[in-house]
């Protein structure tokens, strides 16, 4: 039954897609065609641009929708002459409207072509132009070819410099090795934009405030018939906004640094109420600095807290990169709103300029609280929750930010190997109260000063302290949680989060009976669920992130890298007061200790395929060795597949490890292993309004380091594990709704990691709708 209804499904997906591509001619209008394909050929290689350059000139692009065969032209095309209320709906809302090819923008879009080839020394280059029928079934799609006729490039023979500032100019050609233009090279005029760039940025770093690119300007000499040309670069002497005349560049030096740290447009243009000044050394050279503060309310802020992050140095020349550093700085600060960096000229009698630099920070509210209810779904488990939060972004004066919440909720969990002991219990057999704490403290604190480090990348301290305790009718459990770490960023990209010591202790006190059948067990991984254990370890994470919610890039990557280790610090003092020996194991405070490594892997790649629609690509390798005091990694520490965000065909922690398969006299217990590979791929598209869809698959499983006989098949093995991977495939959707992102994924075993009695691994001839494992969430999967 359930097979017959996915193929009634599948029939008419099938004739929707194929009446949209067999009838969408027939509305194309006489003489009007479809942009089916851009091509560029270029001829007369090699060069050195791609064809992907030269694509982002062509004005007109194909007719891309969401969707295959162009469905929603088809919409729009069907419903175009309907006025009812439901077919003006799909033809506003599903529809998309068609854009005819344009002889005209394909010849505008030629000579765009031409004049960047041009601008990359391909002078007098020819691109012609063709329009030409798909075939003639598709007689209403046009290809358009773009041929590119590359003359011989010219070269660059020697660049002249002509600097009216004789004292500017040393300076500037002690940097000509490092100019991003250099005889020999093509000529590209991109290249000697860049090179104005460059150099603006080293002299406003070197003190002169007022230079601009405006001030450097080209002449190009290609008259000797050899494909070479001469450059000369000049730069013009600064010109007096005022008076109009030109005068030698100026080099300023920072006179005054005053902060407005409680800034409002409102407060302003009144008299401060109070004021004082903060002498300091500042920098890793310790240099002399003296900070004016001016306040219009009472100070909220101790002066102190911002010795490090105004890097703008009195009696130092003005320096474009310390203003830069020091907004970054004041951003990390949450009870600052915003700030603002202004600068103002000295009237000066002598040859030193002078700049006051002007610092204003509006504050934010410092304190807040945050009540939230919610439903919850943990692998198919559902619960209620409550939490409460306190936020204060000022606790000591030092814009040191603690939150403290409180959180409990009530869940239904399924967990069958206690299901013997769960009957006539209520809907919501767990209940859980965490407690948790953070503090941040924008300042690096540590017993070595490391001002180097501290001063060029700014790093946070964040102490964090909590527990929580689950309570169920089998057992309960008690976790502390503990760490203290350090986080900071290299560039705009690159983020380091450290964190020297971290502890994680679990204390679990069964009821009589449920210990019983723990005493029965002789999975031992099983039974580490629910015995005491401590992680006593330390972290370390990268973070690569070429996103830019500004600018908006077609293509850009994530990298996520961390390893850990715990335990073996500990292992020192095995056989000591501190550390004591029971049985084949050591323990402190009368806890069993883990020993491990781990370390893990996630890169995700996302291409913008269109203006809406983005692939995204994930891949994730994780490792763990456990070893010493630890024959398996800790339940919290291990790696699992199944769920929301990762393997969504199978459910929470439900497949593997490897090709291991639970008889029907094992209890269907949580599945965590020691090694996971794992790769997903989704196509992310709109359908209406916040509306969007995907369609996925995913492919991975998970390993156990050491072979167990209780789980046959599970362990990793080099010549058997590409045998071992799932695969599934399915559909979503994903509710936009601004404070949050609902999202509903439909998914399907294709695959299975182990083989059934006919030796088959496909789910292909027997899949039905009813293996659809549905799966919702908050968030995207990655």
């Amino acid at each position: 039954m359930r097979k017959s209804i996915l193929h009634i499904v599948l029939v008419c997906l099938a004739a929707v897609l194929l009446s949209s591509c067999t009838t969408i001619r027939r509305f194309v209008p006489e003489g009007s065609y479809l942009l089916n394909k851009n091509k560029v050929v270029i001829k007369n290689g090699p060069v050195d641009f791609k064809k992907s350059d030269v694509s982002g000139y062509i004005q007109q692009k194909p007719v891309r929708t969401q969707f295959p065969f162009r469905v929603p032209l088809w919409f729009y095309y069907i419903t175009e002459h309907k006025q009812s209320g439901f077919a003006k709906w799909i033809n506003h809302h599903l529809g998309k409207q068609p854009e005819y090819y344009d002889p005209n923008a394909t010849a505008n879009s030629a000579r765009q072509i031409e004049q960047y080839l041009n601008n990359r020394g391909y002078f007098h280059s020819k691109v012609t132009t063709q329009a030409k029928r798909v075939s003639r079934m598709r007689r209403h799609l046009i290809r358009a070819t773009y041929t590119i006729q590359a003359t011989e490039p010219y070269r660059i023979r020697k660049i002249n410099y002509d600097i009216e500032d004789t004292v500017l100019a040393p300076h500037l050609m002690r940097l000509e090795p490092r100019f991003p233009a250099q005889v020999g090279q093509i000529y590209n005029s991109y290249t000697l934009d860049e090179q104005r760039t460059f150099i603006t940025e080293y002299m406003r770093n070197a003190g002169y405030y007022f230079f601009t690119k405006e001030s450097i300007t080209y002449e190009v000499d290609s008259s000797f018939n050899d494909h070479t040309l001469e450059i000369t670069m000049k730069v013009a002497d600064a010109v007096d906004r005022e008076s109009g005349k030109t005068h030698p560049h100026r080099r300023y030096t920072i006179n005054r640094i005053n902060i407005y740290p409680n800034h409002s447009p409102i407060l302003g243009s009144l008299p401060p109420i109070d004021s004082t000044s903060l002498s300091l050394t500042t920098g890793y050279r310790d240099i002399p600095n003296t900070l004016h503060f001016y306040y219009h309310e009472k100070p909220r802020i101790r002066p102190s807290t911002f010795s490090q992050m105004i890097q703008v140095i009195e009696g130092q020349p003005y320096r474009l990169r310390q203003v830069s550093q020091t907004y970054s700085a004041l951003s990390n600060l949450r009870i600052i709103g915003n700030t603002s960096i202004e600068f103002d000229t000295v009237p000066s009698h002598d040859s030193l300029y002078l700049l006051n630099c002007n610092i204003y920070m509006r504050q934010a509210e410092q304190r807040a609280f945050k009540v939230q209810t919610e439903g919850t779904n943990t692998g198919g488990d559902l619960g209620i929750s409550g939490s409460v939060t306190y936020t204060n972004k000022n606790i000591f004066h030092g814009a040191e930010v603690l939150q403290v919440s409180v959180k409990g909720g009530l869940e239904s969990q399924n967990i069958a190997e206690l299901d013997d002991l769960d009957e006539g219990r209520h809907l919501f057999n767990t209940g859980e109260l965490i407690f948790n704490s953070s503090l941040f403290i924008p300042k690096f604190l540590s017993p070595i000063p490391l001002k180097t480090f501290a001063w060029d990348y700014q790093p946070r301290t964040t102490f964090s302290l909590g527990s929580s305790m689950q309570v169920r009718y089998a057992y309960s459990r008690y976790i502390t949680m503990g760490s203290f770490g350090y986080d900071w960023k290299a560039n705009p990209r690159l983020q380091f989060i450290l964190t020297p010591i971290y502890l994680n202790s679990v204390k679990v006190n069964p009821s009589p009976e449920f210990q019983a059948l723990l005493d029965q067990e002789s999975n031992q991984r099983l039974k580490d669920q629910y015995t005491n254990h401590l992680i006593l370890g330390g972290k370390y994470t990268f973070i690569y992130n070429t996103q830019n919610s500004f600018t908006k890039p077609r293509h850009y990557v994530y990298l996520r890298g961390s390893i850990e280790s715990s335990g073996g610090l500990l292992s020192l003092f095995n056989n000591t007061k501190l550390v004591s020996q029971n049985d084949d194991h050591h323990e402190l405070l009368g806890i069993r200790y883990a020993q491990f490594l781990r370390a893990d892997i996630d890169f995700r790649q996302y291409w913008r395929m269109g203006e809406s629609s983005l692939l995204v690509f994930r891949q994730f390798v994780g490792v763990g060795v456990p070893y010493g005091n630890s024959y398996d990694m800790p339940f919290e520490r291990s790696f699992y597949a199944g769920g929301s965000t990762g393997m969504r065909g199978w459910t929470y922690r439900r497949l593997g490890p490897g090709a291991y398969v639970p008889s029907q006299n094992t209890p269907n217990i949580e599945r965590i292993g020691d090694i996971q590979l794992e790769c997903n791929a989704e196509f992310r598209f709109p359908i209406y309004g916040s509306v969007n869809g995907a369609v996925f698959a995913d492919l991975g499983n998970i390993w156990n380091y050491h072979d167990n006989d209780l789980l046959p098949g599970g362990a990793f093995h080099f010549n058997t594990f590409y045998q071992q991977l799932a695969l599934d495939a399915g559909i979503g959707a994903r509710f936009d709704f601004k404070v949050a992102i609902i999202r509903l994924d439909l998914a399907m075993p294709l695959r299975y990691p182990y083989p059934d009695s006919q030796g088959n691994h496909w789910n292909l001839k027997s899949m039905g709708i009813l293996d659809l494992h549905p799966v919702l969430n908050i968030g995207y999967p990655f």
